[in-house]
């Protein structure tokens, strides 16, 4: 039985919607998923009885995306409160906000010789999601890349050096940490190894961070070793999951496709209790769990 604490559906930009994605589970016999979509929480709604179902455990969460100067930076965000009247108006600013952005890569890739029109790249998603992957999916449908390059041509257009990114608006690493500490959840430091060095870990252990995501298909053996000796220095928890969407077929892995220990889902489930448990949240990040 496996674990993958990091997965996508189509409520953001997965190509599985949340019961297929569970259904899959099942079929690849990973008994706990947690559903983190990017800047929304709108598949767990369906993800989460389609589990019990099937004795798949969904756990609700959500990826958040950040820039600063050298990196992006995503934090995940594990058993998050998805009734948060808080938490769910920041995510329509942020979902607001990938729209905005959306928008300024496509001009940019437009003066490259690449047009695609924002409504194409629109209804690609669910309900009005955009991210860079679906701008990639509809240059792909278009002729402009090729989806066995996809690690090539994304970066070469779409990655953080590529020729038309635009930086994510909105939040700052410490504030995706905060938010999800305001919704009851556990924060985590998402592929640290591919977006993010040690440098920025003081300031969001500071906002309330609990976790490294160690165990990502990016990271190899001598990697994920590392990063668990600084999760296990700084006090913080260690997870780990595919990142799976189900879209490019070279992507890393397949949902279940990393080796997870099942005892970072006892950790989480024990962190979690621990915030729950105190009414300052950790008493960290200085926000409270009444917000």
């Amino acid at each position: 039985m496996a674990v993958d604490l990091h997965v996508h559906s189509t409520a953001s930009d997965g190509r599985y919607c949340p019961k297929e994605l569970v259904r899959l589970a099942f079929n690849r016999n990973v008994k706990t998923i947690a559903l983190t979509d990017h800047d929304t929480v709108d598949g767990v709604q369906e993800a989460v009885p389609a589990g019990v179902k099937l004795g798949v455990r969904v756990i609700p969460g959500v990826e958040l995306s950040t820039d600063v100067e050298e990196a992006e930076v995503h934090i995940l965000g594990y058993h998050i409160d998805t009734s948060s009247p808080t938490f769910l108006g920041t995510l329509h600013m942020l979902r607001q906000g990938r729209i905005a952005r959306a928008k300024r890569i496509l001009e940019k890739l437009g003066k490259l010789g690449i047009k695609i029109s924002l409504p194409y790249v629109l209804s690609l998603g669910k309900e009005g999601f955009v991210g860079r992957s679906q701008i990639f999916r509809a240059m792909v449908n278009l002729g402009y890349a090729r989806p066995e390059r996809r690690y090539g041509d994304f970066e070469k257009y779409l990655g953080k050096e590529g020729l038309a990114y635009v930086e994510h608006y909105g939040l700052t690493p410490t504030e995706a940490v905060r938010l999800v500490r305001a919704a009851r959840g556990v924060p985590v430091l998402a592929h640290p190894g591919r977006t993010a060095g040690e440098a920025l870990l003081e300031g969001l252990i500071e906002a309330g961070l609990e976790g490294i995501e160690a165990y990502y298909p990016a990271h190899d053996s001598e990697l994920t070793r590392r990063w668990v000796e600084v999760a296990r220095r700084h006090g913080l928890i260690v997870t780990g999951g595919s990142d799976f969407h189900g879209v490019a077929p070279d992507e890393p892995a397949v949902l279940g496709g990393v080796s997870v220990p099942d005892s970072v889902v006892d950790d989480l489930d024990r962190r979690w209790r621990e915030l729950a448990a105190d009414v300052g949240g950790g008493n960290r990040s200085g926000v409270s769990k009444t917000q």
